[in-house]
């Protein structure tokens, strides 16, 4: 009970939550190494996976507002600034990159998931949100891998993007919580 309420926290429980008992040492493998071909071309995979976020859900640009370019009347117009778009993606493949490569330190993992929800708060992005972004990554996964995405590795991206969503929303829901990178 003090552990919880010291914090401030109501999900903390759902932070205990271990990696392991989502991923299995297969679907860790398979992710590693689909990660190994992704990481050559983060550009790409990242403006994939957002350009198609962007067409899916065009609403979702509203929490973009440095990337929406404004009108005259100060109103934000729906055409995204492509250069800002290309750094934000990389950006967030390089933080994907990051938890793939901490797949087996699930502690520091969570940590570095719930900061980023927390961030994420900070700049509107619900947690409904987050679960919209996974079509759009299936298709960037899929435009990268080809032949090599087959049904396994899918299930395995989609149970770690799950578990990363799950975290995030600690995160949000939590925006005061001290995430201590330093009690290990």
């Amino acid at each position: 009970m003090g552990g919880a309420q010291s914090n401030g926290c109501n999900g903390c429980r759902r932070r205990q939550i271990q990696l392991d008992k989502y991923l299995d040492e297969r679907q860790i493998h398979l992710i590693q190494t689909t990660w190994s071909i992704l990481k050559l071309d983060l550009t790409t995979l990242g403006l994939t996976i957002f350009l198609n976020l962007f067409d899916a859900e065009p609403d979702l640009k509203m929490v973009f507002p440095k990337m929406i370019r404004m009108n005259e009347s100060n109103q934000l117009e729906w055409d995204v600034d492509r250069d800002m778009l290309q750094k934000h993606a990389v950006t967030v493949m390089e933080g994907l990159g990051a938890a793939v490569e901490t797949l087996h330190d699930s502690q520091f993992l969570n940590k570095v998931l719930i900061a980023l929800g927390q961030t994420h708060d900070k700049r509107n992005v619900k947690p409904h949100m987050l679960k919209k972004m996974w079509p759009s990554m299936q298709v960037g996964l899929s435009a990268i891998l080809g032949d090599g995405y087959t049904k396994e590795v899918n299930e395995a991206w989609r149970k770690l993007y799950t578990y990363i969503c799950m975290q995030m929303r600690v995160g949000m829901e939590n925006p005061e919580m001290n995430v201590d990178f330093h009690d290990e």
